[in-house]
Order: structure tokens, then C-alpha cells, then sequence
């Protein structure tokens, strides 16, 4: 196997086709297939619409050393000076100037409506780590909004530092800023946030803070109406110079409330299980925000197997990570994230995977 797309049609039989299938399928291979082998040995996480009969999915992978890097750095090079590709190796290849508060890079894929053969740039995910700044950040908000800035082929970083410095200082105390997210080629200019550690009450006086122009009420209904299933959550939400966009989303967990950190939430597709997950979809589906094809796509999903190719032995271990619950102009629509992961059990396999 060369390619991350032969990994992916070698575990054809083990992704639920209620859940991706067909021109969906197809669309996955043609956006992600010509990635390295290696990005399956990474979190490899698939986004569902679970309101959507189309078997299709968006997808991120992490930007991980080794053949990944390499892939990545390849690409950038041969891309325009000015753009996320040429960025991205540019950091890859000389990440001294964010180390001491970047963590991490993680591309989201947006594939679902997508017209075939133009694909965009991919969300860049700065995961931070834990320092004392504002938001439990390692950096400020000026240094954060430049690499957002150049992160979205932008030479200007002024609209990102004006968002991020308001966003900062109303956040609640305790609060924390687990990615910052440059969103290329959209508009309004905006950085995405995703927050951790806010309680229920929180929400509407931040929403509030940041003037987003939604349905307080129907955010307090949302929280109110899963806290017996889903007691953590991450809010998710873009913001520009002009205050929170109209689309905001909550990660729901169906973890424990005394979870040690928030950073347990991204690994949750490992330590949740099916019988977690069954009242929350079958939550969604009795509110008619997820089908029940998809409902039993889901629930079929979480699976650890010995799975047996042609390079060795792998392991394969997949689970339900989070349902994202978005709200924009009074409605709500759900999506679900699945993880995947594929590690090798012998050298056989490490060297086919990973190289030498």
C-alpha cells in the first residue's frame, strides 16, 4: 500500500455504508486518497450529517512527523508562495517561531457539497498548548492571530488580532482555548475558536459578550435538553472583528462530568462505547435531527479489530468521538464525529506503514 486511499479501500467492509458510500465515497478517495499511507496510524475522523440520507462525510487527519510531514512539505513546495499548501511546509520544515505555544496542526476537509474537481484549502487547527495567558494559552493574541493570518495565505493579521483580543478578554473565568482555527477563502474574516471548560451558564452571557445575533433561549433549550446524557461539551464558533457569527456548534460527550481534562475529550473516541452512545442517538433520533439508517450506522460503528493485508497485521480501532449540535437562525442540526485509527503489529507492517 503507497497511498492512504488503498488503506481506506482495504477497510471498505468495516465503515458502515449507511454512513458513507457511493458518490460520497468516491468524493473521500478523490479529496484524501493521494495522502501517505501513514496518516492512517494517526486519528483519522470522518463528520456525518445525520440529518442527510447521502452516505457522504467530511474528514481531518493531524499533521503527523514522519511521511506525513514529508507529504505535506512536498505539496507546498510546488505550490504559489502565497498560499495554505506553501505555508503549511514552511511551517513544517521550521516550526521554531510557534513551538513554544503550538501544539499541533490537524487539516479538516471539507468534502460534503463541495463542487467535484475544486476542492478549497482545508480548515487549519492550531491546537495550543497550556500556558498563563488569556484562555489558558501559551501566547497572546497577537502572536496567535499572525499564524492564523499566514496559516490562511493573509499577509494582514490585523482583523484576526481585533477578533481574537475581543473573544479573549470576555471569556468566563476557567475557561479555556483548546484550537484556533484558520478558515482560508472564507468570509467574513474570522478565527474559529473551539472552547473548553464553560459551563451551561456561561454559554448565554459569552454569546451575549461576543453580540452573536442568535436565539439565546434556543441555546439554554439545547444544553438543558442533553445534560442528562452529555455532560461535557467544547463550544465551537467563528468570530470576526464584528462579533460572533450567526453558526455556532457544541460538542456533546458522553463521557463522565469528572473526566480528568478537556484534553480526555479528544481522545473520547477510545474510552466511549456503543451502549454510551445509544441514548444519545436515539435522542436525536426521536427530535427527527438524525434518520434512523444513520442512527444504526453509528451505533455499528465503535469496533476494535485484527484486521490482515498483504503488508502484515494491523489493529484497528474506531469509535464515536462526539455529536456536534449546531445552531444557526432558531434551527439545530446534528453531525456526528467517527475516529479511525490503524496501527501495525509487526515490523512487516511498521515498514510498510511508516517506512525505514
Amino acid at each position: 500500500m503507497e497511498r492512504f486511499g488503498d488503506v481506506l479501500t482495504g477497510l471498505r467492509s468495516q465503515i458502515p455504508r449507511s454512513l458513507l458510500a457511493g458518490a460520497g465515497w468516491d468524493r473521500l478517495l478523490e479529496r484524501v486518497g493521494d495522502l501517505p499511507t501513514a496518516a492512517a496510524s494517526s486519528l483519522c475522523g470522518f463528520e456525518f450529517r445525520l440529518d442527510e440520507p447521502s452516505p457522504a462525510a467530511d474528514f481531518s487527519n493531524p499533521v503527523s512527523d514522519g511521511k506525513v510531514a514529508r507529504h505535506h512539505i512536498v505539496r507546498g513546495e510546488a505550490a504559489a508562495p502565497a498560499s495554505v499548501d506553501a505555508w503549511l511546509a514552511a511551517h513544517l520544515k521550521d516550526p521554531s517561531a510557534t513551538e513554544h505555544w503550538l501544539e499541533s496542526v490537524l487539516l479538516a476537509y471539507d468534502i460534503i457539497g463541495m463542487p467535484p474537481g475544486r476542492p478549497e484549502p482545508p480548515v487549519i487547527y492550531l491546537r495550543l498548548l497550556s500556558g498563563r495567558g488569556k484562555g489558558g494559552a501559551a501566547a497572546g493574541p497577537a502572536t496567535i492571530a499572525r499564524t492564523v493570518a499566514q496559516a490562511s495565505a493573509r499577509d494582514d493579521s490585523a482583523p484576526e488580532r481585533r477578533a481574537l483580543t475581543w473573544a479573549l478578554g470576555v471569556l468566563p473565568a476557567g475557561a479555556r482555548l483548546a484550537y484556533v482555527g484558520a478558515t482560508p477563502n472564507r468570509s467574513p474574516r474570522s478565527v474559529r475558536l473551539l472552547m473548553a471548560d464553560i459551563g451551561p451558564r456561561d454559554v448565554g452571557p459569552l454569546l451575549s459578550r461576543l453580540e452573536w445575533q442568535g436565539s439565546i433561549a434556543a441555546v439554554d433549550r439545547l444544553l438543558s435538553g442533553m445534560a442528562d446524557l452529555c455532560r461535557r461539551f467544547l463550544l465551537l464558533l467563528d468570530v470576526s472583528e464584528d462579533g460572533a457569527l450567526p453558526r455556532i456548534g457544541f460538542e456533546m460527550h458522553a463521557l463522565p462530568e469528572d473526566a480528568t481534562s478537556h484534553r480526555a475529550l479528544f481522545a473520547a473516541w477510545l474510552i466511549s462505547s456503543r451502549p454510551d452512545w445509544k441514548p444519545v442517538i436515539q435522542r436525536l433520533v426521536d427530535r427527527h435531527q438524525c434518520i434512523p439508517a444513520k442512527a444504526e450506522g453509528l451505533l455499528s460503528w465503535p469496533r476494535r479489530r485484527t484486521v490482515f493485508g498483504k503488508d502484515g497485521a494491523f489493529e484497528l480501532y474506531m469509535g464515536i468521538n462526539h455529536v456536534k449540535l449546531s445552531v444557526e437562525g432558531g434551527g439545530v442540526r446534528a453531525k456526528a464525529y467517527g475516529g479511525l485509527r490503524l496501527l501495525p503489529m509487526d515490523e512487516f507492517a511498521k515498514e510498510a506503514l511508516f517506512g525505514g
